[in-house]
């Protein structure tokens, strides 16, 4: 998917996201549930998340100029980041809340299920969207995803909280709540992950396959990932000593451009295999 389609679809995850959280926050509110407060909280922070994504992503998509030789891939990165700190913001809130009202009676009224029940649907299209789109939202896509169970344990409990007691309520907020920081610290590792410089094994194999293919073979690899699928760094190959310097500059050409359309932006130093090898 190229930058400007992915653009226009994350403007319609921003519409979806921003109906679905109206009408959860508007249940949360004339209902009185705390489930579905918590609920209608991380879709706040749900709408905002996407805004940062489009913003960090959209900067990410500059090329390359005087202090970013390699390119602003990583610039991207901000929106995961900007969605975590919004998340640990909201569960920051609805802890105090449910602290402050732990053992204190409250009334739940049906408009929280109804409302709750009718924003699942713009959800639902979201995370279908989610499925479609460039590795850099899944993190977002995995966070819309949680608004469809909130979405659902929230109804249940609302429900409860309405027909039977508020504790039903209650406890489904916590139930909410604590799920919410499972995410938070699953996200916040995957993010880690994304900022290690990680060199995944089939992509320093293929760079092996490519330059085999080629007539050349590797002598030392240092690449990493930039972003899913965005890869950069260096390789040293070696040739046949006989091999004219025109060619091996063309096998370092053709290694690549090759290795370029796969998402592999590396730079190819030759040399002949009767060399010392570098320690």
């Amino acid at each position: 998917m190229d930058g400007w389609r992915l653009v226009k679809s994350l403007t319609i995850l921003i519409a979806l996201s921003i109906v679905g959280g109206v009408l959860k926050i508007y249940g949360s509110v004339v209902g009185g549930s705390k489930s579905v407060f918590v609920d209608a909280a991380t879709s706040i922070a749900n709408t905002i998340a996407i805004l940062m994504i489009l913003i960090f992503f959209r900067e990410g998509m500059e090329p390359p100029d005087i202090d970013h030789h390699y390119g602003h891939y990583r610039l991207a990165i901000g929106g995961p980041i900007s969605m975590l700190m919004l998340y640990s913001f909201v569960a920051g809130i609805v802890t105090v809340d449910l602290f402050d009202s732990f053992g204190k009676a409250y009334r739940v009224s049906y408009e929280s299920p109804i409302y709750a029940s009718i924003a699942i649907i713009p959800y639902g299209l979201a995370v279908m969207i989610t499925k479609r789109l460039h590795p850099i939202v899944y993190s977002y896509g995995g966070f819309t995803a949680i608004e469809l169970i909130e979405s659902t344990i929230s109804i249940l409990s609302s429900l409860g909280g309405a027909a039977i007691s508020y504790i039903i309520d209650f406890i489904g907020a916590i139930a909410l709540t604590v799920y919410l920081f499972y995410e938070l610290v699953k996200s916040l590792r995957e993010i880690v992950i994304d900022v290690s410089d990680i060199a995944p094994i089939d992509v320093i194999d293929r760079i092996h396959r490519v330059a085999k293919d080629f007539g050349a073979n590797v002598e030392r690899i240092r690449v990493r990932r930039i972003i899913e699928n965005i890869y950069q760094g260096d390789v040293v190959v070696r040739v046949e000593p006989s091999t004219p310097i025109e060619k091996a500059h063309s096998v370092a050409d053709n290694i690549e451009k090759e290795l370029k359309k796969q998402g592999i932006d590396i730079v190819i130093h030759v040399e002949p295999s009767n060399e010392p090898k570098q320690k």
